[in-house]
């Protein structure tokens, strides 16, 4: 018989696992990726996080575990997986649900660097469709642990091959291109929908910013189109990372979600003032000009607000070591009769193995 407390208790030894596990790594020297001939070897690393969401009435609790395997073979060939697993246990008015876990292959792919240019990837990959699925989502990178509402339209793992690479256009200017195919799927753990699209960026490294395009045509039951656009910049003069996506798509509507996190150390030399990072989010979404006609679309990517849809969050992470983080985070929701408030507070540990 399901027990909640049980499930709570069972949640309390993870946390207390991952605060163990951080504290031995504190007193460990940090792992080199090297052989002792000097050669690349493998590496084990990957993430812990324990996270709570709290609205009223209603609290959510989800630990995670995502182990990552990095297995270089010779100089030009990478392998390279991640699995996910994670719970989720609600108690909703009073009543805890039933604890529902799921677990997925994230990617496993092999890399082979054909020219310096040029990276050959076949397998199962992050879809390269704006930055936040393959550069951001992860739990240990990402400054919120919110995902912004832009990410139900691209949450998507690609079954198929990919080209990717990078050039230099002049001294100060990178262009950078991904271009990729996806079968489609219906392997529990390995779904993806069969899709063509791509992504290109101009990098201009001096002054840290980056533009990207991006297209996405997905076929099968969902079909649609998506175009999306990116922005990153990482000042130099103040401790500052911006960060902005947008999406549009006449079949299943548009989003955007506009990022800033500033770290305090240059409000003094403090370990407190070093090692917190204030983070602020506005987003929005905008229903397609058809409901009712993509109503089918939108219930099968799932996560997406049945109205338009303005959120606000301010955040606060605080890093007790270079892998173990505690955030915390209190945001709002603003729609037509769904106005709600949520407060999320986590730990989140990265490990490293050879």
């Amino acid at each position: 018989m399901y027990s909640p407390t049980r499930s709570v208790a069972i949640l309390s030894l993870q946390l207390a696992m991952v605060l163990a596990t951080a504290a031995r790594a504190q007193q460990q020297p940090t792992p080199t990726a090297k052989s002792s001939e000097g050669g690349p070897v493998p590496v084990i690393t990957g993430m812990m996080s324990y996270q709570s969401n709290f609205s009223p009435g209603t609290t959510d609790i989800n630990p995670e575990f995502d182990p990552i395997l990095l297995l270089p073979i010779g100089e030009k060939v990478l392998i390279e997986s991640e699995f996910s697993m994670s719970m989720s246990l609600d108690r909703d008015q009073g009543q805890w649900g039933p604890a529902v876990v799921d677990h997925s292959v994230e990617y496993l792919q092999a890399n082979y660097i054909a020219h310096p240019n040029l990276t050959v990837t076949i397998g199962r990959f992050l879809t390269p469709f704006g930055i936040y699925r393959e550069r951001l989502h992860p739990l240990w990178i990402r400054n919120l642990q919110a995902e912004p509402i832009l990410f139900s339209l691209n949450a998507t793992s690609c079954n198929g091959a990919m080209l990717r690479g990078a050039a230099h256009v002049t001294k100060e200017v990178d262009v950078t291109y991904a271009t990729y195919y996806s079968a489609a799927s219906t392997v529990k753990v390995m779904d993806s929908d069969k899709q063509i699209g791509f992504r290109t960026s101009i990098l201009l490294p001096s002054r840290r910013i980056e533009v990207g395009v991006s297209y996405n045509h997905t076929m099968g039951d969902n079909r649609h189109n998506m175009l999306g656009t990116d922005f990153t910049w990482n000042l130099q003069r103040v401790p500052l990372d911006v960060r902005a996506e947008a999406l549009t798509s006449k079949e299943v509507g548009k989003s955007y979600w506009l990022e800033a996190a500033y770290r305090l150390s240059r409000l003094g030399h403090s370990p407190l003032l070093r090692n917190t990072q204030l983070v602020f989010r506005q987003e929005q979404y905008w229903l397609p000009g058809d409901p009712a006609a993509a109503l089918n679309v939108i219930n099968g990517m799932g996560g997406l607000p049945d109205t338009g849809t303005k959120r606000s969050t301010i955040g606060l992470n605080y890093y007790l070591s270079h892998g173990f983080r505690f955030n915390t985070a209190y945001g709002g929701n603003y729609a037509t009769g769904e106005n709600s408030h949520t407060w999320n507070v986590g730990l989140t540990y990265r490990f490293a193995a050879l």
